[in-house]
């Protein structure tokens, strides 16, 4: 029983226009060619809704770089710094994020890890680490996602694009709705 904001019969145009809502809500020239931008956190923000589990409320985005990295957190205090002070809203869910280091995932509480770039290389032992909590992570990389070891990659430039692993959320213990499962790329 999916609670999120596509209802049963919903049509291909009517996710584009909520898609289409969030690069209109966002601020221009935000995103770097090779940065995370804030309309890719937002699209991911948007997509956490379709979760059959959706979380709402205020939640957090853990933020995984590689923790001895001096580089790789400056990477990831960028990606924070895009929340802005207020965080991302996407309906009835606020996001924050939280830095946290890729090998220290003990007692993860997250509604979603967003691994940097820096981090893409530790995707399969984060993956572990998470399997079956019901975590998605998410990147920007859809490469990650074709090897099935990120569940979901969305990026906004040059258009919006949302990419899927069945066997990665799988594993993860997620699932999407069935209707947003059909407006995506699954792989």
């Amino acid at each position: 029983m999916a609670t999120t904001g596509l209802r049963a019969g919903a049509t291909r145009r009517q996710f584009g226009l909520r898609l289409g809502g969030l690069a209109a809500a966002t601020l221009p020239g935000l995103a770097a060619a090779a940065e995370t931008s804030r309309r890719d956190l937002l699209i991911l923000a948007r997509a956490l809704g379709f979760m059959e589990r959706p979380p709402t409320g205020t939640a957090e985005l853990g933020i995984a770089y590689p923790g001895g990295s001096a580089a790789a957190r400056a990477e990831a205090e960028r990606v924070a710094e895009a929340f802005g002070s207020e965080g991302l809203r996407a309906g009835p869910l606020l996001l924050h994020p939280r830095l946290v280091a890729a090998e220290s995932l003990a007692q993860p509480s997250f509604a979603a890890l967003f691994l940097i770039d820096a981090a893409l290389p530790l995707a399969s032992r984060v993956a572990e680490a998470l399997l079956g909590r019901g975590i998605a992570t998410v990147c920007t990389d859809p490469t990650t996602v074709e090897r099935g070891t990120v569940v979901m990659a969305v990026r906004s430039e040059p258009r919006v694009e949302i990419v899927v692993s069945r066997a990665a959320a799988q594993r993860a213990g997620v699932s999407f709705s069935s209707a947003f499962r059909m407006m995506i790329q699954e792989r």
